[in-house]
């Protein structure tokens, strides 16, 4: 077996579907179809019942392909924040939010592009919002 530790988690470990190499710098290994094996392992976090490390939360994150910056963005707080809870561990909201973020970015093409355009989500302060009832409801209005 292989312990492949560069996803990033020590407790991964393959019984096949690797090959070993001698290469002029010592043994390499080839995984066969490493993007399923991702997102075999990211599933896999996701759906165990258990409480998520900041590796695993890490893991998630680079999967999604999104950069502490952004992943702090979407889900409203600050970079070091992510940073903190790679380090020790996510609170449960985060792990949670994590965890609706990923499942639906495996199984809604869709939501793939919301989870693109909130990492884009700048914080600024919005302006005025000028609202007026009309016979269809409230509606956003010009000044």
């Amino acid at each position: 077996m292989y312990q492949y530790l560069n996803s990033g988690l020590s407790n991964i470990w393959l019984k096949n579907g690797y090959k070993v190499h001698n290469t002029a710098y010592g043994e390499g290994i080839s995984i066969d179809n490493l993007e399923d094996l991702h997102q075999s392992i990211a599933m896999t976090l996701i759906c165990t019942p258990t409480k998520m490390t900041g590796d695993e939360f890490r893991f998630l994150r680079k999967e999604l392909n999104l950069s502490q910056k952004k992943l702090a963005n979407m889900m409203g707080v600050e970079d070091q924040t992510i940073a903190n809870w790679e380090k020790k561990q996510p609170t449960s909201l985060a792990e949670r939010t994590m965890r609706l973020i990923s499942i639906a970015h495996y199984t809604d093409s869709g939501f793939k592009e919301l989870v693109k355009a909130l990492a884009e989500l700048d914080r600024q302060e919005h302006e005025d919002l000028y609202f007026e009832e009309s016979d269809n409801g409230w509606q956003t209005t010009a000044v």
